[in-house]
């Protein structure tokens, strides 16, 4: 299939002649009809979000939301604020980020994907109620999974978890990339918190803007697999050793 190349102002024509109205394409890039009307106007190339337009007019639907526009220092630009608003400008959301349709919340459920060289992607479904039974098992599974990953290393093979957390409004988030030793000392020294908000924290720090308090995680993957150790003649194999 031959690559689209589209721009924004192409492809907001195209979804106009397809009968999408002004507001719903405002509405799902989650910005100001004004912006969609500046596109169309060809007052602005509306480049960041020519992936999420396309990806509308293909399929119907869209998955990633374009991000905000962020400042030398790395933090949010304010926009206008609506009219009749206390102030004439607000600081954003953070949009950005890969989005899932599926249902969020309900019941815990987990469930194990075989992969080639021994890689396993544990996917667990978690309550959104923070008192949630459901939760506290989710809890004791990241646990079970990690110790497990910790004692399946051996002197020339070292076990990774690279994580990711689903949140109840739908937003997938990549966290990190841990030793499994290493993520097994950090919850074994939690204190009062729990893994999921020891999760919660780290996703925090890496994304701006996002309010882990009010949005809970609803889902977490943990995928973990082999990788050769490279620093076997600096230092000897440590079970619960650092990263």
């Amino acid at each position: 299939m031959a690559e689209d190349k589209r721009n924004a102002r192409e492809l907001v024509q195209y979804l106009r002649g397809r009968g999408v109205t002004t507001a719903e394409i405002a509405g799902e890039l989650q910005r100001d009809p004004r912006m969609v009307r500046k596109i169309l106007n060809g007052e602005t190339s509306g480049a960041a979000y020519t992936a999420t337009l396309r990806e509308l007019a293909t399929t119907g639907r869209v998955t990633t939301r374009p991000p905000r526009r962020r400042a030398k220092d790395g933090s949010l630009v304010p926009v206008r604020s609506k009219v009749g608003a206390e102030s004439k400008s607000h600081v954003p959301a953070d949009t950005g980020g890969r989005y899932t349709e599926e249902r969020q919340g309900g019941r815990f459920a987990t469930s194990t994907t075989y992969m080639g060289g021994g890689a396993r992607a544990h996917t667990l479904h978690v309550p959104k109620g923070r008192e949630a039974k459901g939760r506290t098992t989710a809890e004791s599974e990241l646990m079970r999974i990690t110790r497990a990953a910790a004692r399946g290393q051996s002197k020339d093979t070292q076990k990774r978890v690279r994580l990711q957390l689903t949140y109840a409004n739908g937003r997938v988030m990549e966290v990190n990339d841990y030793n499994a030793s290493s993520l097994l000392n950090r919850f074994n020294t939690l204190g009062d918190k729990n893994p999921l908000q020891w999760l919660a924290e780290q996703a925090r720090e890496r994304y701006a803007n996002l309010d882990t308090d009010k949005t809970p995680i609803t889902g977490v993957t943990m995928t973990v697999y082999n990788s050769e150790r490279t620093d076997r003649s600096s230092r000897s194999y440590q079970p619960r050793g650092g990263e």
